[in-house]
């Protein structure tokens, strides 16, 4: 998703998706830029070949817990569906919400899908601090490059665990604070959220870690299980 999380450099590829404090450390939270000037240009960044040597995501959707070919699946930060169209391959009989604040990639999302052989695709225009998912009816919430430009990360990903199905996943991958990668494809490291820090955090949303992937070279990757709803939340 992207006129939201960006940057004003810019890190290409994030969703721009909330403003406020930061739950976590309960005082006003700072972050890289979060709009672009030019969706529209942005989108041939997102579709650059060379991504697929550093972003490998035929590796990562195929880490990715899917629970059947009929499962519903939300990718959060969707942008020009270079992860969307992927996830909705892998469930041809469900349905993939491809979430975003700017309605720009709404429409080339429509545009494109039945090319992609993927008409399951529902792009769904989100609120920056709301995914604006179904209460209950998710399987999966998938998110990649898009975590450091949420403000108000704890809050936003309670409601992200409110969408999902008692025995849904979350996905998140981004970019290492050490990671040393060029283009602009990522927010500086000053902005970056460690994996330590993000595991913490979505801890006080209600997700447990599952597992950590480390294949990708500039990315820490984490698959974590939503909480019950009675579980205690510190």
């Amino acid at each position: 998703m992207t006129s939201a999380g960006w940057d004003a450099g810019f890190a290409p590829w994030a969703l721009l998706v909330l403003v406020g404090a930061c739950a976590a450390c309960g005082r006003a939270s700072k972050g890289p830029p979060q709009h672009y000037d030019d969706p529209q240009a942005m989108i041939d960044v997102f579709e650059n070949e060379e991504r697929n040597e550093w972003q490998l995501p035929d590796r990562v959707v195929g880490a990715l817990p899917i629970p059947s070919k009929n499962a519903v699946i939300a990718d959060i930060g969707a942008g020009s569906g270079y992860f969307t169209r992927r996830l909705a391959l892998q469930v041809p009989e469900g349905r993939v919400y491809a979430v975003d604040v700017d309605d720009e990639f709404e429409s080339y999302l429509l545009t494109h899908r039945e090319a992609w052989g993927t008409p399951n695709i529902e792009p769904m225009l989100a609120h920056y601090d709301d995914p604006a998912l179904p209460v209950g009816g998710i399987d999966l919430v998938f998110t990649a490059n898009t975590y450091a430009y949420i403000r108000g990360r704890v809050d936003y990903f309670r409601k992200v665990r409110d969408a999902l199905k008692p025995e849904g996943i979350l996905a998140v991958l981004d970019f290492r604070p050490d990671a040393s990668i060029g283009g602009g494809v990522a927010p500086a490291p000053e902005h970056r959220v460690s994996e330590p820090a993000a595991t913490e955090e979505l801890r006080q949303s209600g997700f447990t870690l599952e597992r950590s992937e480390a294949f990708l070279p500039h990315q820490w990757f984490l698959i974590l299980r939503r909480e019950p709803s009675n579980a205690p939340s510190p």
